[in-house]
């Protein structure tokens, strides 16, 4: 059985518009279905000949750009309870208004954080807006639509969300990227900042994939692509294209994602890397680790000079593989033989391939998808007597499991200093351990 199931590239971030319109591109609601939505909102002074979808470019990509009549986008609320009278009126299934209310509180819960105020003393600012309760209700108008449900679960995976960087103005006055609210919705995201000096990510678009979200992924899952989606922003950045990108799919079994119930509904498949909405947590360690999926590129060589194998390597790994290694074998006639051994990303597999086939004398390689499970791991500058190294620290919750130096780096030291390396290692571990 096949799952429906969305992957949201959020490369060059985030917000409710942009997520709304890449819905929409996906082109599998019609223009009279969402135009009755709009409707069914039942905002007063307001009505679908109030919002065009135009197509427009960023960076040579096509996509949507939402735009609202601008007589009416000054239509705000005021009060918690005034949105939450708005949605009383909307005209939309029980299951759906539940969504919105839920994206609301976590806008909500995050203003009463950082302005230190209770739900009834909080003034509203970004989230009052007419083109807020559009961007959420449309958008969980449309995820509904779509059949994303398993066993009440949404099949919607999202890669690390890029928050841009540099100072921004906001209400409240001048600070650094992420703002406040931002950065408090995606606790236990995964994020990054990349790219122009402005503001990527939305407060509305970090509570839409923090609600929607049942896991996290740098890659695309394995799946069966339906239709791709492209929502556009309305900044023209100098380094990336504004656009938030949503692809549509089937999940298969194979997958890594696929969530399997017995009769009684207890999951029994594989697991999400999860942000814990939405998701199984009967282990507390498996919930800190990371779930994805990595290709194993494999071929034998029984008949090429082993002098080759230290180019290929080298060439290999500036090709884009994660790892590369050798195994000895016993092949046919009982010659000895090595199987090259490369891991990579999707991505990477035709550039490797072509270096393979070009650089040894095999004829032919295997290429398996597999699933993998990994912990967080990342490089950190330590000083230490012969100078700044770097070290490679890899964690399991808030626990570090492992300190290793980097090679080259002692590598060098020792040369530098004409000493042993067995002394640099002796002396850098003590100061890291």
């Amino acid at each position: 059985m096949n799952q429906n199931i969305i992957y949201i590239d959020c490369f060059s971030g985030v917000s409710g518009d942009k997520f709304l319109s890449a819905l929409y591109n996906l082109d599998l609601i019609k223009e009279k279905q969402l135009c009755d939505a709009i409707d069914n909102l039942n905002i007063r002074d307001f009505s679908s000949k109030d919002i065009v979808f135009e197509e427009t470019q960023k960076k040579g990509f096509s996509g949507l750009f939402l735009k609202i009549n601008k007589d009416k986008i000054s239509l705000a609320f005021k009060t918690i309870n005034e949105v939450n009278r708005q949605i009383d009126l909307i005209n939309f299934r029980n299951d759906i208004k539940r969504d919105i209310r839920l994206i609301y509180d976590i806008l909500f819960e995050a203003e009463g954080y950082i302005h230190g105020k209770s739900l009834k003393e909080l003034h509203l600012h970004e989230v009052a807006s007419v083109d807020t309760l559009i961007d959420v209700a449309l958008s969980a108008f449309i995820i509904n639509e779509l059949n994303l449900k398993n066993h009440g679960n949404y099949n919607i995976i999202c890669s690390k969300i890029n928050l841009g960087s540099g100072i921004i103005d906001i209400s409240h006055g001048v600070l650094s990227v992420p703002p406040p609210a931002v950065s408090y919705i995606l606790k236990e995201v995964p994020v990054y900042g990349f790219g122009d000096d402005t503001e990527l990510t939305t407060p509305t678009g970090a509570a839409l994939i923090k609600y929607y979200a049942g896991g996290f992924s740098e890659k695309i899952p394995q799946m069966e692509i339906i239709s791709e989606g492209y929502g556009c922003g309305s900044k023209d950045l100098s380094r990336l294209a504004n656009i938030l990108r949503i692809f549509y799919g089937k999940l298969n079994k194979d997958s890594s994602y696929y969530r399997d119930f017995d009769n009684n509904n207890n999951y029994s498949g594989n697991s999400y890397y999860t942000n814990n909405i939405g998701c199984d947590n009967n282990s507390q360690i498996s919930d800190m680790m990371n779930y994805g999926e990595v290709v194993e590129m494999q071929c034998n060589i029984d008949d090429m000079n082993p002098e080759i194998y230290d180019f290929v390597i080298e060439k290999l790994f500036k090709n884009g593989a994660a790892d590369v290694f050798l195994t000895p074998v016993i092949m046919k006639k009982n010659r000895p033989g090595i199987v090259l051994n490369v891991l990579c990303d999707v991505p990477s597999i035709k550039k490797l391939t072509a270096v393979i086939m070009g650089e040894t004398t095999t004829i032919g390689v295997r290429i398996a998808i597999k699933n993998k499970i990994y912990i967080d791991r990342f490089t950190e500058d330590i000083n230490t007597p012969y100078g700044t190294i770097k070290v490679k620290v890899s964690k399991l919750g808030n626990k570090i499991l492992n300190k290793k130096p980097e090679y080259e780096n002692l590598k060098k030291i020792a040369l530098n200093n004409n000493v042993s390396l067995k002394e640099v290692y002796n002396t850098v571990n003590k100061i890291i351990k």
